[in-house]
């Protein structure tokens, strides 16, 4: 009895972390523990009567599902709406300080007006520079509330400010300026750019509905989503360029190539996860510390909630901390099974996969009501063919941007690799998919 406790105590104190983790996972999602907005709106003005907005741009706009509007998240600065006046004046338009931050909704045209091939000739008329993250906007439109009863606004015109006349400020429309460029580059390449452009820097203008369509239907979706394949792509492709300079350069140039990828690519709730797991592993490689990485997921999620703790409810979040969790708890007890018949590579990508499916299916089901059964294979088919295109794309755009006569050549190449990628997506798309009655 005395041992079988000092097993139970071991077990609790080199699991700690992890156990907390999941305790504070069932009171946040139980909503025993409230989980507080931080910025809410605040002004004189009810969020009923808005009928302007100005701004700042604090996230990439993204392009919704129907392809009508892109959204974002702002930071208020001033709100401008109706107000009843005193005797028989009637209402007047009165302009108030406000804070906090809320979701907008920006008509496509808008967004889109300086973007290649999108042609808004209409917008640029009230649209007059790029609207990404860091701009100061004026919007006009209207207001509605979330389920959440959260203000969410819809737009109907836009005008650009400009940027913040410091430093930061800068290095924001610079990094818009860069994204635009990116995109008018892979523009070039077509149907390959439009998977380039989603696959680099998370924006899916320009990749084929019925591309995005497949994807999803054979259970690949988290392909395109920016998450912890990516910057484990990037970091690799890094680390392999440079192996020979030393372990602790070669680390912490992979380091700089992840930050630089997040700086361009922006955040969402599943970049944020892996972003910070990864800086975790990296700083116990170079410290020395040897900790299980399911310890630095629990970390991870600590850090991520006390960042941005209303991303606890986005799908994306959820899925991605639940994903990583199966691969890492049931991905060595499927590895040693499927290592009897497969070889080492394929078995260790069909034990994760397996892994990652049997965690984050009871959700999906739950949520979107289907699931992919034919994702465990697709995924190994694809994400192979996945990373020999990103490679190949950004060794491309890199010899391109030298020199740029290989643009068309190289481009042809790209959507050599972009045609074999997209065969088996295809297939894959084929197998039914299960769902709820």
């Amino acid at each position: 009895m005395v041992r079988y406790r000092k097993q139970v105590l071991l077990f609790f104190q080199q699991n700690c972390i992890t156990i907390t983790a999941i305790f504070m996972a069932v009171l946040l999602y139980s909503r025993l523990v409230p989980v507080a907005n931080r910025e809410p709106y605040l002004s004189l003005l009810s969020p009923e009567q808005v009928q302007a907005l100005q701004c700042q741009v604090v996230s990439n706009p993204v392009k919704t599902g129907s392809g009508q509007f892109y959204r974002c998240t702002v930071k208020l600065q001033q709100v401008a709406g109706a107000v009843s006046s005193s005797g028989d004046r009637g209402e007047a338009l009165a302009t108030f300080q406000a804070s906090g931050k809320v979701s907008v909704y920006i008509p496509s045209s808008i967004i889109e007006a300086h973007y290649p091939g999108k042609l808004y000739s209409a917008a640029i008329g009230f649209s007059t520079g790029l609207i990404e993250q860091g701009a100061y906007v004026h919007l006009s439109g209207r207001t509605n509330s979330s389920q959440e009863g959260e203000p969410i606004f819809y737009a109907t015109n836009c005008n650009v400010l400009g940027y913040p006349k410091n430093f930061w400020g800068r290095v924001q429309e610079f990094r818009g300026l860069c994204r635009l460029q990116f995109k008018r580059l892979m523009y070039g390449w077509g149907d390959a750019g439009g998977l380039l452009v989603a696959l680099l820097c998370g924006s899916g203008e320009y990749t084929d509905s019925a591309v995005k369509d497949d994807f999803r239907s054979a259970g690949l979706a988290h392909v395109l989503a920016l998450s912890g394949m990516h910057l484990s792509f990037f970091a690799g492709l890094v680390s392999a360029a440079f192996q020979r300079s030393g372990r602790r350069l070669s680390t912490i140039l992979s380091l700089l190539a992840i930050i630089l990828f997040v700086w361009f690519a922006g955040f969402t709730p599943s970049l944020l996860r892996a972003t910070i797991c990864s800086l975790l592993g990296m700083a116990t490689g170079l410290f020395g510390v040897r900790a299980p990485t399911i310890r630095i997921l629990a970390l991870c999620f600590f850090i991520h909630i006390a960042i941005i703790p209303t991303d606890i409810f986005q799908l994306s979040f959820q899925l991605s901390y639940l994903a990583l969790a199966g691969i890492l708890l049931l991905g060595p007890f499927f590895d040693s099974l499927t290592h009897s018949f497969l070889p080492a590579p394929v078995a260790t990508s069909v034990s994760a996969s397996v892994g990652a499916q049997i965690f984050s299916s009871p959700l999906t089901l739950f949520s979107l009501g289907t699931m992919m059964p034919g994702g465990i294979v697709a995924s190994v088919v694809v994400s192979p063919l996945v990373s020999l295109f990103m490679t190949v794309g950004v060794v491309s755009i890199i010899l391109s941007l030298l020199w740029a006569p290989l643009g068309e050549p190289l481009g042809h190449l790209v959507n050599l690799l972009y045609n074999c990628t997209i065969i088996p997506v295809k297939i894959f798309a084929k197998i039914p998919a299960l769902e709820l009655p």
